[in-house]
């Protein structure tokens, strides 16, 4: 059986995923660092590790199981790869600590108003809000590995966590309220919380799933953060609301067109803090991703359970 690392691993790093092959059978190990090598080796491919291209998934008609190196799912699952018998493995739960961290660095921000000082727009002032959000309430929309972290940070503002989740059911304890994620309960969790948190996947079901309406329906005063995936907010909808103060601030880690362009809307929007991207980064992302690749590779060998199998019609 050969598997194809498309990823930028270190050699010692290759020759430990060598190791695994061997000790679970005669596997030939192939480090691609480029589409044109990746398809040299396509041909008799079983396992993908990192990225898999849709010309490099078609030249490769022995294909089982792909190893994304990405949680989200969204600028990947092309049809091909959705309707065959190829089972897909991602990175959810493995960025998450540092993405919960992220996003409370833009809620703080926010509250606190530092963007008002260390930015200041070439104003050269100590004017600023300040906003306690202890004892707040939070709605978080997800309870995926991004959600949970964002709830652990919750707790320690002592905040009344409200949560909507479309397959969770049961309910963790440091959340007041779960409930399915229709969109009465949408609007019922925008209207009663003083920040909003975004912690689920980009599917059909959650493009732009915040819009005109669903921002029209917050407080005023209220703050919402996204660090998963551009297009679960209507950009043009959100520029709008921060414009006419429907609600207080937004921090995207995230958005549509990354980066946004030159004359996007979104540059002037008021309140508004820009992230280039990052929260899922971390200086222990490329041993968390190495440590998880090899694992996950050891249970395929091994013919065990692979860990974060995606769902490929549903999108996660």
């Amino acid at each position: 059986m050969r598997i194809l690392i498309h990823f930028s691993f270190d050699e010692a790093q290759i020759e430990t995923f060598q190791q695994i092959a061997h000790k679970y059978g005669d596997h030939e190990v192939c480090h691609a660092t480029s589409e044109e090598e990746a398809l040299q080796f396509a041909s008799e491919t079983e396992v993908i590790l990192g990225l898999f291209l849709p010309s490099v998934c078609a030249a490769a008609p022995k294909l089982r199981w792909i190893q994304s190196n990405s949680a989200g799912m969204d600028n990947f699952l092309f049809p091909e790869i959705v309707e065959r018998d190829v089972i897909v493995t991602n990175m959810a739960g493995l960025y998450a600590s540092q993405g919960g961290e992220h996003a409370w660095a833009l809620l703080l921000s926010l509250a606190r108003g530092i963007p008002h000082v260390i930015g200041s727009e070439g104003r050269r002032a100590w004017q600023m809000p300040a906003i306690e959000l202890t004892g707040c309430t939070i709605g978080i929309i997800g309870l995926g590995g991004f959600g949970m972290e964002m709830v652990l940070r919750a707790r320690g503002y002592d905040m009344t966590i409200l949560a909507i989740d479309p397959v969770r059911q049961d309910k963790p304890d440091e959340i007041a309220e779960l409930k399915p994620a229709t969109r009465e309960n949408l609007h019922d969790l925008l209207r009663r919380s003083d920040a909003v948190m975004l912690a689920c996947p980009k599917t059909p079901e959650t493009y732009h799933l915040i819009g005109s309406e669903e921002l029209a329906v917050m407080k005023q005063s209220a703050y919402l953060v996204n660090v998963t995936r551009g297009g679960i907010i209507d950009e043009d909808a959100l520029v709008d609301a921060l414009k006419n103060g429907e609600i207080a601030g937004a921090g995207l880690d995230v958005t549509e067109i990354e980066p946004p362009p030159p004359d996007s809307p979104l540059w002037d929007a008021p309140n508004l803090i820009i992230t280039p991207h990052r929260a899922g980064a971390s200086q222990h992302r490329p041993r968390k991703t190495f440590e998880f690749f090899s694992e996950n590779l050891e249970r395929y060998l091994k013919g065990e359970q692979l860990r974060n199998v995606v769902g490929k019609k549903r999108g996660f």
